[in-house]
C-alpha cells in the first residue's frame, strides 16, 4: 500500500489513459454532479443507490471536518432530486470522520456522524456505516450502537468472516434493523478472522440463513453467483418480503446480474464510490483483498 500510493507513483498513474479508462467503470465520477448523474442514471434503471465519498487520509480534526461537509453537501444534494426519493443511501467510514486521530478520535467520529444522519435523515437519504476492518472494528461497532438509539435506521454491515458474525446478526437483528451482510473484504488474525475460503463460504451461509429469518432488513452484499443463487431460493423458501430485503454490488461488477435482479422485482443497491481519491480506493481494494483482482478482470472481459 505504501508504495502504490506513494505521490509520485500514483500520480503517475492517475495520469495514464488506460488507468482512468478502467476506473470510469468503477468509480462513478470525480465530483458530486458526476457522482449524482451516476445515481440518477442507475434509479432510471430501476437500481437503487448507495454513494460513498472518497476522502484523503484524515490528519487532523479539520480535515475530518472537510469530509463530513463534503458528507452533508451529498446528503443535501441526494434529497435535492425528486427522482432520488426512497431509493439513495450514502456509505460513510468512521476514519474519514476522525475515528483515528489521537485524543478523543471515537468522540469526534461519532460527533461528524451524527452531524450527517441528521443531515440524512431531514433530506430523506439512507446511511449506512461500513466496517473498516478489525483493527478499527471494535470502536466502530461501538460508534454504530451509539448511533443507533436516535438513528435506528442506521445500516449495520457484518463480515461474515469473523468468528462473531452470527453473534453479531442475533444481537443486531430486529424489526427495522438494516443489516448489510458481506463475506468480509478484510484480512486479520486467526483470533478474529475465519481465513479458509472454503470456511468463510460456510460462515457466510449460516450468516445469509440467519438474516434472512431473521426481522431485520437484510442487505446482501455479495457478487458470488452461488450467494446469489442462495438467496434468491431462500427469500422464496421463507416467503421473505421484497420491500426489507436488497442485493448490493459495486459499481462496475457485473452490470448485467443487476438489472437481472431489479427486472424481477428484486431489490438491487449499486454502490457508487466518487471523489478525486479514486486511484487510493481502487489500490485498496486490490491490497486488502487481492481476489478482487480477479473480479476486477474478469469483470473487463464478461459483464454478468
Amino acid at each position: 500500500m505504501a508504495l502504490t500510493t506513494n505521490g509520485r507513483v500514483a500520480e503517475t498513474m492517475t495520469r495514464a489513459e488506460p488507468i482512468r479508462l478502467i476506473a470510469d467503470d468503477y468509480v462513478a465520477g470525480e465530483t458530486l454532479t458526476d457522482a449524482v448523474s451516476t445515481a440518477l442514471d442507475r434509479v432510471d434503471k430501476g437500481l437503487e443507490v448507495s454513494l460513498h465519498t472518497l476522502d484523503v487520509e484524515v490528519a487532523d480534526p479539520r480535515t475530518a471536518a472537510a469530509a463530513t461537509e463534503r458528507l452533508i453537501g451529498t446528503v443535501e444534494e441526494l434529497g435535492s432530486w425528486p427522482e432520488l426519493e426512497g431509493h439513495a443511501e450514502v456509505s460513510i467510514s468512521l476514519t474519514s470522520l476522525g475515528l483515528q486521530l489521537p485524543g478523543g478520535g471515537a468522540r469526534t467520529a461519532l460527533e461528524n456522524a451524527e452531524a450527517v444522519c441528521r443531515a440524512a435523515r431531514n433530506n430523506g437519504v439512507l446511511v449506512t456505516v461500513d466496517d473498516e476492518g478489525p483493527e478499527v472494528h471494535a470502536e466502530v461497532y461501538g460508534i454504530v450502537t451509539s448511533l443507533l438509539a436516535d438513528f435506528p435506521d442506521t445500516g449495520v454491515v457484518v463480515q461474515a468472516a469473523r468468528h462473531d458474525s452470527l453473534d453479531q446478526i442475533r444481537e443486531l437483528a430486529a424489526p427495522g434493523r438494516r443489516i448489510r451482510l458481506c463475506k468480509g473484504a478484510y484480512s486479520g488474525s486467526h483470533r478474529e478472522m475465519v481465513v479458509r475460503p472454503h470456511d468463510v463460504d460456510l460462515r457466510m451461509a449460516s450468516c445469509l440463513r440467519a438474516l434472512l429469518r431473521s426481522p431485520s432488513t437484510a442487505m446482501i452484499a455479495t457478487h458470488d453467483p452461488v450467494f446469489v443463487a442462495i438467496g434468491e431460493r431462500l427469500i422464496a423458501d421463507l416467503g421473505r418480503s421484497r420491500a426489507d430485503t436488497e442485493f448490493q454490488m459495486l459499481q462496475g461488477i457485473r452490470p448485467l446480474e443487476q438489472r437481472r435482479l431489479a427486472d424481477i422485482g428484486l431489490r438491487t443497491r449499486v454502490y457508487l464510490p466518487w471523489g478525486h481519491e479514486w486511484y487510493r480506493y481502487c489500490t485498496r481494494q486490490l491490497v486488502n483483498r487481492p481476489a478482487n483482482l480477479w473480479l476486477f478482470s474478469r469483470s473487463l472481459v464478461v459483464h454478468r
